[in-house]
């Protein structure tokens, strides 16, 4: 293990002061709250062991003074300074575990000693407040993970493909000290690793803030935890509504708001054929990907996106890319977050799903992957398995089959975003009924979150919103100026 010398030695040193003080100057005594060695190159040296100064040293003969890790360059040579503590810390910790925010920031490092102790050290505050779960990064990407106790125990799941995480030092009292918001949307299991009542205290936690969760019944170690979620879908919970009434914890952020796409989330882009909905996805996927607004749809960052799209190629993606407006920043991270196909001939079968998801994998770190936009749903539907895109039964399957199995090889929490034309339908019953006229409606209108249709009248663009979690939008006239598209005013 590595130890930083900057801060984290002199914290470590001081966690351990006595130990260090033994090992460094086995001449020395303690007395009271104070260390004294009689002689280091003719000096007197008197070290604080406790209070506010503790570690702080003078010398009385010759009025030098320092900290902890100066005192540790009296004794051993300066250039191999680091070394020399890297290794006599070495010797006591047998891990160091990093916990980290949603943007892979330090926020503490957990330490743990041969004699079983453990500590955690907060680099940049107090530590005060609620303490974060192990594996944030992790937690965000995926929708099950696992709790269990500790942190060495988790990361032998990680190390296995699976998403665990543990309280802070895996201890008792850390549990109704730990911010478990961040799990509110996942599905949970609960592993007692021989201890039930730190199981049964964190299902209190959870079951306070209505998240799903279950303890398996007979758990050994050596059970395969992935068939522990196979067989713990099928279960049903239920909540009284005193708990939703009394649950104040934040909502899960949008990756693009207002509920536009929510994690987990399907948004349908629908119209006719040539409306333009593969211009407008173009751009609206670009701008998303520099987490800069779009037509009032706001990005909760700078988002990373596959575009499977199958009507344009290269040569005319390039030129429409080209003549977007982005500052040097911006342009950079469109650069880095989208990937786009050019014209693609597949179809989304078993074989598909598996070309595609090697492809992303190599453009892309896939658990990292917030979108998945496939332009056209028809040119990708499987027709040789499912019949024919107008059948409910058999839009519902493959995009059960298919395009959900597409997310859950990345980012089960990513969101899905699929183009589709509209059926030829009167003037009337598209006005009247707009997210009725798709192709196998009523199966996609069961499934998507949020709706937008793309409709051109008279040479004027509109969208229409309909969204299942949020309040409606009203339906919004735009127009396409200089190759930019912009909003020209909201209708009613």
């Amino acid at each position: 293990m590595e130890f930083c010398i900057t801060g984290e030695m002199e914290f470590l040193l001081l966690h351990n002061i006595k130990a260090c003080l033994f090992y460094l100057l086995p001449g020395g005594k303690f007395f009271k709250k104070k260390f004294y060695i009689g002689n280091i190159g003719g000096d007197q040296i008197i070290v604080e062991v406790a209070g506010g100064k503790i570690g702080s040293w003078y010398g009385l003969n010759s009025g030098n003074n320092g900290n902890i890790v100066t005192l540790w360059s009296l004794v051993a040579d300066k250039a191999g300074l680091s070394g020399v503590i890297n290794k006599w810390l070495n010797k006591h910790i047998t891990a160091k575990y990093s916990y980290l925010d949603e943007n892979n920031k330090v926020i503490a490092y957990a330490y743990l000693y041969r004699n079983n102790y453990r500590h955690v050290w907060y680099p940049k505050t107090s530590g005060k407040g609620l303490k974060p779960l192990y594996n944030i990064p992790g937690i965000i990407r995926s929708n099950e993970l696992v709790i269990v106790k500790g942190e060495k125990r988790a990361e032998a799941l990680i190390e296995h493909g699976i998403m665990a995480t543990t309280v802070m030092l895996g201890i008792y009292g850390s549990i109704s000290e730990t911010d478990w918001s961040i799990l509110i949307g996942k599905q949970v299991i609960i592993l007692p690793d021989k201890d039930e009542k730190y199981a049964e205290k964190i299902a209190a936690e959870l079951a306070n803030l209505g998240i799903l969760h279950s303890i398996p019944e007979g758990y050994e170690e050596g059970i395969d935890v992935k068939q522990l979620f196979a067989s713990n879908q099928k279960n049903i919970q239920a909540f009284p509504a005193r708990q939703y009434l009394k649950d104040k914890s934040p909502l899960p952020k949008d990756i693009i708001s207002p509920r536009i796409l929510t994690p987990g989330g399907m948004l349908l882009l629908g119209g006719a054929p040539k409306v333009g909905k593969t211009d407008l996805l173009l751009s609206w996927l670009a701008y998303m990907s520099a987490g800069l607004p779009f037509l009032g749809m706001i990005p909760a960052k700078p988002l990373k996106i596959f575009y499977l799209q199958t009507d344009i190629e290269y040569h005319y993606i390039k030129e429409r890319l080209q003549q977007l407006e982005f500052d040097e920043k911006s342009l950079e991270l469109v650069s880095e977050n989208l990937i786009i196909t050019p014209k693609t001939k597949l179809l989304l079968d078993s074989e598909g799903v598996e070309k595609i998801g090697n492809i992303m994998a190599k453009t892309l770190n896939v658990k990292e992957v917030d979108i998945i936009a496939i332009d056209t749903l028809r040119s990708i539907f499987d027709f040789n398995k499912y019949k024919e895109e107008n059948s409910n039964s058999s839009m519902f399957c493959f995009l059960k089959d298919r395009v959900e199995k597409l997310r859950a090889m990345t980012n089960p929490r990513c969101g899905i975003i699929l183009t589709h034309n509209t059926k030829k339908v009167s003037k009337r019953s598209l006005s009247e009924e707009p997210f009725q006229s798709f192709s196998g409606a009523s199966a996609l209108r069961s499934l998507y979150t949020s709706g937008v249709m793309m409709m051109k009248d008279n040479e004027q663009h509109k969208l229409i919103f309909e969204l299942r979690n949020g309040e409606s939008i009203p339906a919004m006239q735009i127009s396409k100026v200089n190759s930019q598209w912009r909003s020209t005013c909201a209708t009613s």
